[in-house]
């Protein structure tokens, strides 16, 4: 599995609960035909990236307070690849500081490299606003809440270097979803 498949896959499916599908009309948590789900969640996501000293680093870490912490981290240099991607232990965000060490595995030495995340994010300006609307095998799917932007200053220690990394997405989030009950009948 490569960095970018390995990346792509768990972004994506530890996002799916945070970002929105493609909107469908009419769904509302109001809807009383269907018995739902309610939950609330809350959590963090961070998209890192940097180079320096010959190498490549992607960080993406992902918490939910009731769907797990995920991370997906890649160290590249001009001879290898280390991948390390999946559910990791929880207060991988702890009150305003990330601080966590990874093993990686090599795409083609079978060797390891242990790598150190670590740095501090604060709230950084206006709350947004999120309402999300999509289909799911058992009915439409409403969620709504909010996402706070977060700055981050996050690097990344590894063979010996310590790189700087840049943050895209950087996020702390508090949602409600109303999802149909696959469970009624």
């Amino acid at each position: 599995m490569t960095c970018r498949t390995l990346v792509a896959a768990v972004l994506g499916a530890a996002t799916a609960a945070v970002l929105a599908l493609p909107a469908v009309a009419n769904a509302s948590p109001d809807d009383t035909r269907t018995p739902l789900t309610v939950t609330r969640e809350k959590g963090h996501v961070l998209a890192c990236t940097g180079t320096g000293y010959g190498v490549d680093v992607v960080v993406d870490l992902y918490d939910n307070d009731v769907f797990g912490t995920h991370a997906a981290v890649s160290v590249r240099t001009p001879d290898d690849e280390y991948v390390r991607g999946g559910e990791t232990g929880a207060g991988l965000f702890d009150r305003g500081r990330i601080r966590r060490e990874f093993v990686l595995d090599s795409e083609t030495s079978g060797t390891a490299q242990t790598v150190v995340v670590s740095g501090a994010y604060v709230r950084s300006g206006s709350p947004k606003r999120v309402h999300e609307v999509y289909d799911e095998p058992f009915g439409q799917v409403v969620t709504k809440g909010w996402n706070y932007p977060l700055r981050a200053g996050v690097t990344v220690r590894t063979m010996g270097q310590q790189v700087e990394l840049t943050c895209g997405d950087a996020f702390a989030y508090r949602l409600t979803t109303w999802r149909p009950d696959s469970t009624a009948e």
